[in-house]
């Protein structure tokens, strides 16, 4: 099938699109199919993914444009308006071949059931150096604000024996890190009968040999005590941790529904930290949700100040349809929320450059994704982003670096047995 997918959103969409592709590469239809995996996270998501079918359809008028996923759920209507011809949901992702044909011949549309996770599985390489390794699916925690979980279906998680076969393959085929992805990491292994947990799962990936691990993104309360000893112990185990925050405030953080409170938060981030050797963070942080006064943001702050994060991503609250939050009040006006956005970035760009300062002089591991003469560029296992000058190496080489200077949004390093960059 001649089809070419999009993806707009997170990085298990980044990681089914590779499946999408290698699905309609089996698949034969007549003329030109353009694919777009939808994200319905936000009000932007859901605008960027209306955009970009919208331009699809300018520029491929006699074109199939399917919109498929969390948008297809979530926000058809916009979509179909936009220019798709076709809707395919989450449940039915993994049929898009057969859904496609049924389409074409008028059939009605398939009535499938979610799939067994087991049975998702990239064959061919992926074009990043770093590779996507999905290992789990829904999510019950039921966030106030969250569309996702609404579009995403129950719990499902790849058994690690499952999830160690798919590494072996990224590992063979030349990947020198992998990260491993899902929309609740911190619920993985909940439906499988002999309920393995994430540290579980980890140790049974470090039995692939040649190939460095990473975790998205986990809720704090997947952060256990075994998690971090496991992360303390083995080098092989980038020491990067993405918490979501959402909210500093307690008060903003019940009415969220999230399972922790600020506090709870702080501890684990700092038992990670303590205990891993070159640890880093990176959080989410939510501004604008209804009820959040000028206190409420303060709390936010402080917690982030108090753990200096390499990175934030900071969202805007937007109401989601079929949502509890969208009926809450007081809504934050758009133009306090854009201010405290603003705030928070200007603070993310200091505690950025802080925790990219405390490396200098330290050694690290870089991945090298870009190769420009005789510098790479890439990430090294804590996440920072490195330039090591005077270094010829291939794309996807792990070249040891040590930490010289700091530009601008980076750090420059040279190959770990010189002293000054070339």
């Amino acid at each position: 099938m001649r089809a070419i997918v999009h993806t707009v959103g997170c990085r298990v969409n980044q990681y089914e699109s590779h499946l999408l592709a290698e699905k309609l590469a089996e698949g034969e239809a007549p003329g030109e199919v353009h694919v777009v995996n939808t994200c319905t996270v936000t009000t932007l998501a859901d605008r960027k993914s209306r955009q970009l079918i919208a331009r699809l359809r300018r520029d491929h008028p006699a074109a199939l444009i399917v919109a498929v996923g969390c948008g297809a759920d979530g926000a058809g209507p916009g979509l179909t308006r936009a220019g798709a011809d076709l809707l395919v949901g989450n449940r039915d992702k993994e049929r898009i071949v057969d859904a496609i044909r049924r389409f074409l011949v008028g059939g009605p549309p398939g009535e499938g059931k979610w799939g067994d996770l087991d049975g998702e599985r990239i064959t061919g390489r992926e074009a990043r150096v770093r590779a996507l390794l999905k290992v789990q699916d829904g999510c019950t925690v039921g966030c106030t604000f969250c569309r996702t979980w609404q579009v995403r279906g129950p719990l499902r998680s790849k058994t690690p024996k499952a999830a160690r076969a798919e590494a072996e393959s990224l590992a063979r085929a030349g990947h020198p890190e992998i990260v491993v992805v899902g929309i609740n990491l911190a619920q993985y292994g909940e439906d499988l009968p002999s309920r393995p947990t994430l540290t579980d799962l980890l140790t049974s990936l470090l039995a692939v040999p040649g190939v460095r691990y990473r975790l998205s993104s986990v809720n704090p309360d997947g952060v256990t005590d075994e998690l971090i000893a496991l992360f303390a112990g083995e080098t092989r185990l980038c020491p990067y941790l993405h918490l979501p925050l959402q909210s500093g405030d307690d008060a903003v953080l019940e009415r969220m529904r999230r399972p922790y409170t600020a506090a709870e938060y702080v501890a684990r981030a700092e038992a990670f930290r303590r205990t891993v050797p070159q640890a880093t963070l990176g959080a989410d942080a939510m501004v604008g949700f209804p009820g959040e006064d000028e206190g409420a943001f303060a709390h936010t702050v402080e917690v982030l100040d108090s753990l200096s994060p390499l990175n934030v991503h900071i969202f805007r609250y937007s109401p989601r349809p079929g949502t509890a939050a969208a009926r809450f009040a007081p809504q934050v006006p758009a133009a306090v929320a854009a201010r405290r956005a603003a705030r928070l970035a200007s603070l993310a760009d200091g505690w950025s450059r802080a925790s990219q300062e405390r490396f200098l002089g330290a050694e690290v591991e870089v991945a090298a994704e870009e190769v420009a003469g005789d510098a790479v560029r890439g990430r090294s296992e804590n996440y920072l982003v490195v330039e090591v000058r005077g270094c010829a190496a291939p794309r996807g080489t792990i070249v040891p670096a040590r930490l010289v200077a700091r530009a601008t949004g980076h750090l420059v390093g040279v190959r770990a047995d010189r002293t000054q960059s070339s």
